[in-house]
């Protein structure tokens, strides 16, 4: 592993004016015209920058998250030693990468053939309308470029102040818990707390049904005394609640509450609303993957295929597509693939399908004749309209939620199979609610657990208790044990975390601050008499 990821080295040390390699002149020609291609298509993206990378370098920025400057960490060295391992033993190839920011930077692999290159490019700009229009992009940072090389800069000085291994571990406790975040939190304004010390109090009144002017006599019978007096229990309890700092119901943001909850050092406190930024900014990236890079490949199946752009720069107008079509089959992974790209590019062409056929409404599902459904065709020609209609409102989950029907399932030969006691693998079931269930659960909270903080002062003695929303998998024991440790580290209390086993009998993780840092797996049972909750 070379130092710079230990220093956080800016790559692409190509000439002052433009780094890295030179785009071919055969290829710099063509850009304008894939771009016009793209905007005539009905694209709406950002303005776009193009530059072409050698593998080296296309590994160390997929290595730092996509951008070409980072902090400084050895996680860095890590991925870009996997990637290179992987391309130099034709495990897998990087032909693109795409970046959500305003200008879009789009990195092309100087090895691709010139085909490639016009494939990636098109693929690309679908990923940059997809970046402009989602709904979940919508309060995503711009600017991230800029923001992450300044990150970088600021913990270096924070690392020869406090020195580098100190603070490379205090990132190391904050990577861990990077994904116990709440995405809906990007639509709310975070404010700065008021450091000017002010005694108020806010006062809440019971609710009372309303009754018109004229009917004034039937309040006593409406807002009757039992339930006056209920509301100023719930009331009482409401503002006991707030008195005490009692979470109300379980916060998913357990990042963000840690940070505005826990006192820290001065350079603490600015690493982590860092790393908590760059957090909330890839977030909607791991929410929409099956959309985005259906959408992408949707794209260029239309500019490259249907539209012929495969033959630029060839020397006759029907080349191209044969090499288009081994790239493309290799990138969707066979038949029989769910892969992002795969899932997401069927189901946007059974979507468009049906759209322009009408094949969707009240009237198409009640028919009940299979010989009129399969020749079901009203022309309409909605298919564009409502792809392009999806891509902007639609996460992965309902994606797959909404349209993930009976008809895909047996259209594209999805099935759910188990393992035979003979060791062979079997069919168990064609069932569509069945594998949609599958599938929505592999892409919720993007197929990580989800934990909950449900009381930080249990007990009334400092310590924080998690819950696992049990969704029929069990935790990982070894990924359990350090990220509690880390919230231990962080926040300086023992942590509890409820959960289940294979069984589904309830387990205790207990992180002790007291013992080491040591998590113990405890019973129902075990946990009260180790909190002395059992009776005589």
């Amino acid at each position: 592993m070379t130092d710079k990821f230990m220093y956080g080295a800016p790559i692409l040390q190509g000439s002052a004016t433009t780094p890295g390699v030179q785009i071919p002149k055969e290829l710099k020609v063509l850009i304008p015209e894939i771009l016009k291609a793209c905007t005539d298509f009905g694209l709406d993206y950002y303005s776009t920058v193009i530059q072409m990378l050698t593998y080296d370098e296309m590994s160390e920025i997929a290595s730092y998250g996509g951008f070409p400057v980072r902090y400084p960490h050895w996680k860095w060295g890590m991925e870009y030693e996997e990637m290179q391992r992987g391309y130099m033993y034709g495990m897998h190839k990087i032909y693109e990468l795409v970046i959500n920011s305003n200008p879009c930077y789009i990195y092309c692999l100087n090895s691709n053939t010139l085909l490639d290159n016009v494939t990636v490019i098109a693929h690309a700009t679908g990923h940059n309308h997809f970046f402009k229009n989602n709904i979940y992009f919508k309060h995503t940072s711009q600017n991230m470029i800029n923001e992450l090389a300044n990150h970088g800069s600021r913990i270096r000085k924070y690392m020869q102040r406090w020195g580098k291994e100190r603070v490379i571990e205090f990132i190391d406790h904050l990577l861990r818990i990077e994904t116990l975040v709440d995405p809906i939190k990007a639509w709310e304004t975070r404010q700065v707390k008021n450091p000017i010390v002010r005694d108020e109090r806010k006062y809440r009144y019971p609710k009372r049904i309303n009754i018109n002017g004229d009917r004034n006599y039937m309040d006593n019978w409406i807002n009757t005394k039992e339930y006056v007096n209920s509301e100023k229990s719930r009331i009482e309890k409401e503002e006991k609640t707030e008195e005490l700092g009692i979470l109300k119901h379980p916060e998913r943001d357990i990042f963000g509450w840690i940070m505005e909850n826990i006192p820290l050092k001065p350079w603490q406190a600015d690493i982590m609303n860092m790393i908590y930024d760059e957090a909330m900014y890839f977030s909607p990236q791991g929410a929409t993957k099956v959309g985005n890079e259906g959408f992408a490949s949707w794209i260029d199946y239309n500019i490259i295929a249907k539209q012929g752009l495969c033959a630029l720069g060839q020397k006759n107008h029907d080349e191209g597509i044969v090499e288009y079509s081994i790239h493309k089959a290799g990138v969707l992974g066979g038949k029989y693939s769910t892969n992002p790209y795969k899932l997401g590019f069927n189901l946007l062409c059974d979507i468009e399908e049906k759209w322009n056929k009408g094949r969707f409404g009240h009237e198409y599902d009640m028919c009940d004749n299979f010989k009129q459904k399969e020749n079901w065709d009203l022309n309409l020609g909605l298919g564009k309209e409502k792809v392009f209609e999806v891509v902007k409102l639609y996460d992965d989950v309902n994606l797959i939620r909404e349209f993930f029907t009976q008809d895909f399932c047996d259209k594209y030969e999805f099935f759910d199979w188990k393992k035979h006691p003979s060791g062979e693998y079997v069919i168990e079931s064609r069932d569509a609610k069945k594998i949609k269930q599958k599938l929505i659960q592999k892409h919720t909270n993007r197929g990580l657990p989800d934990i909950r903080l449900a009381d930080h002062n249990h007990l009334n003695r400092n310590i924080m208790l998690l819950e696992h929303q049990w969704e029929g998998r069990q935790l990982y024991t070894p990924y359990v044990e350090e990220t509690m440790k880390s919230i231990s580290f962080i926040t300086g209390r023992s942590i509890l975390l409820v959960s289940k086993n294979e069984n589904e009998d309830e387990v205790i993780f207990y992180c002790d601050e007291n013992d080491g840092l040591n998590v113990y797996k405890l019973s129902r049972e075990e946990y009260k008499r180790e909190f002395g909750l059992t009776k005589g």
